[in-house]
């Protein structure tokens, strides 16, 4: 018994210890009017909030007025949102981001190559990654698949506070409400 529990302590620690950093800086065109874009890298910010959204989906669409006040409470992380939903077409997910005018920018995820190395399943997921590119948060916005101002939990508000007063974060890890992020599709742009 005791072998085995170590041999999982040890699988473990290797397993975080060898994990790869993610980005803390992203590529790509924008969701809106394709210009390139390069978001996140800022050594002054303390990291990156990355989001990925939907133009379709209500879940994600919900978290839009807390993923605005965020970005207005927390101006010393830089935020950028990811499309990756191949299901959704040019026209409407350029129209939606234009529409939603988030204070941020929305990079578009051809071929999901983004939403695969961050391993994001549903929007809206989000993921807060240190300068170190050691992930800090990821998970759900919040504890509803719906946001309200009466949602239990507002996660991603709560890591965003911990780490700007210079504490662990208390949950690292939520559970992702919301829409899967459709992968592979004909609308791929």
């Amino acid at each position: 018994m005791k072998i085995i529990l170590a041999f999982f302590i040890l699988s473990v620690s290797f397993t975080n210890a060898d994990a790869a950093p993610l980005p803390r800086q992203l590529a790509g065109k924008s969701a809106i009017d394709e210009r390139n874009l390069l978001v996140g890298g800022d050594t002054k910010n303390r990291g990156l909030v990355v989001v990925f959204l939907s133009a379709v989906c209500p879940c994600s669409n919900s978290h839009l007025v807390e993923l605005k006040r965020l970005k207005n409470d927390f101006p010393d992380f830089d935020f950028v949102a990811l499309h990756a939903n191949s299901d959704e077409d040019k026209q409407t997910a350029s129209s939606y981001f234009k529409a939603a005018d988030l204070p941020f920018p929305v990079l578009r995820d051809s071929g999901a190559k983004w939403a695969d190395e961050f391993k994001a399943l549903k929007t809206p997921h989000a993921f807060i990654v240190l300068n170190d590119g050691r992930l800090a948060y990821q998970g759900g916005v919040s504890s509803s698949a719906h946001f309200d101002e009466n949602t239990a939990r507002k996660y991603l508000r709560e890591a965003l506070e911990d780490l700007a007063a210079g504490r662990e974060v208390r949950t690292p890890e939520a559970r992702t409400l919301g829409c899967v992020i459709s992968r592979g599709g004909q609308n791929d742009w």
